[in-house]
């Protein structure tokens, strides 16, 4: 039952930490939301899908510290990316359509359908951003240690996208990659040209083929464990409106941005409800029973039998638990969107209490300190409609599309 319990634990983190996917929504969840508010979400909403260009700072973070098994007493990650957008009326149509993907199946279809949507996004947009990246320095030092060369524990990278031609200034990571230790500046990839070829020829529906899971498997470019994991999770996930019923919107106290108004509205999940939830048992038992998880995976009763056991017990082992989602809308018209912020964050020490006292942890790998597992990101858009002035690097080396093709067969 001690390895049992380990799997219920494991499918009960991997449903949760999923169900932000829930909460970002491409259509606004209104709950009890008043109609004026309702209509304000709304409306910015479908404002932003409208908007040809903007600036927007996006930071992603991670952090997993004290939790066994992890080679590392803590990992943090933090990616910061900042720049301008533009979107041509093809890529905003073909945006539109790709914001309604859901799922692998929504994918695989479009790109068997209709692999024109693709080319249009790609050469339709243009970006000039710089990407960061943050990592403490143990993670740094594991990495390197693992990859064999000294890697850096900050790296920044700038990106240009301009005309299907994707430039990248390959100055700091060039050192880290075999073959381009000695080059600085900017190379240019005709990925454009290569979409549309690609398209051309077929490939999209070939690849769209290949992800199906089954074929996938039949084939042995997936195991079978994979396979059901894949399966389990996209049949959990399909629907975010099935979880609407645990979830509540609020209007918080209204805030300012970059010296504009916004209304704030935080959505959260009520996780005693969904966990007690005869729907959350349903989820847990078909990915427990799907084989993903081995031999020792629960059998459907033992997941009616620990479910109860978890019920009873979750006001202590869910206690250090937030997932929620904040939204930022710009309260004078035009309303946009201004800002969105996530956050999933465990506390684990409860969870993992109770694990050693089951015997599922041995004594002598639990954590002496805080142990987190928390997952957020933030991005802030700026000058939303103003125009963008993007211009391709004059100084770089361009790759075209034919070299490009000819060095992948």
């Amino acid at each position: 039952m001690r390895s049992k319990l380990a799997s219920l634990l494991l499918v009960v983190l991997l449903l949760l930490a999923s169900f932000s996917t829930a909460l970002a929504q491409s259509e606004p969840f209104c709950g009890d939301l008043d109609a004026a508010d309702c209509d304000l979400l709304t409306t910015a909403t479908a404002n932003m899908k409208e908007v040809a260009s903007y600036q927007a700072s996006g930071n992603y973070n991670a952090i997993l510290t004290g939790v066994p098994g992890l080679p590392l007493a803590e990992a943090t990650v933090d990616v910061m990316v900042d720049g301008a957008f533009s979107y041509d009326e093809s890529a905003l149509a073909a945006a539109a359509e790709l914001a309604m993907v859901q799922s692998q199946e929504d994918v695989t279809n479009l790109m068997a359908e209709s692999p024109q949507l693709f080319v249009d996004f790609y050469n339709g947009w243009a970006f000039d951003m710089v990407i960061s990246l943050d990592a403490n320095e143990e993670l740094a030092a594991a990495l390197s240690a693992d990859a064999g060369i000294e890697l850096p524990s900050s790296l920044s990278v700038p990106l240009i996208l301009k005309d299907g031609i994707l430039y990248v200034d390959v100055t700091e990571v060039a050192p880290f990659i075999d073959g381009m230790q000695e080059m600085k500046g900017w190379l240019g990839f005709e990925l454009g040209g290569v979409i549309e070829a690609a398209a051309e020829q077929g490939v999209f529906e070939q690849a769209a083929a290949s992800m199906d899971p089954e074929a996938m498997a039949s084939t042995g470019a997936m195991d079978p464990a994979t396979m059901a994991a894949l399966m389990g999770m996209q049949a959990a996930l399909g629907d975010p409106t099935a979880f609407e019923k645990f979830m509540t919107i609020t209007r918080s106290d209204d805030d300012e941005i970059d010296g504009a108004a916004v209304a704030v509205f935080v959505t959260k999940l009520d996780l005693l409800a969904f966990i007690s939830s005869p729907e959350f048992v349903e989820l847990v038992k078909s990915l427990a029973t799907s084989g993903a998880l081995g031999a020792d995976a629960l059998s459907a009763a033992d997941v009616d039998q620990a479910m109860q056991m978890l019920g009873m017990m979750g006001p202590m082992l869910f206690q250090g638990l937030t997932s929620e989602n904040t939204t930022a809308v710009s309260i004078d018209e035009p309303n946009y969107l201004v800002a969105e912020a996530s956050l999933f964050s465990w506390d684990l020490t409860s969870l993992l209490q109770m694990a050693a006292m089951s015997g599922a942890i041995p004594a002598d790998q639990m954590p002496s300190g805080v142990s987190l597992v928390e997952f957020s990101t933030s991005v802030v858009n700026s000058e939303i409609g103003e125009e963008q002035t993007i211009e391709a690097p004059a100084d770089a080396m361009v790759i075209p599309a034919e070299a490009m093709m000819q060095s992948s067969n």
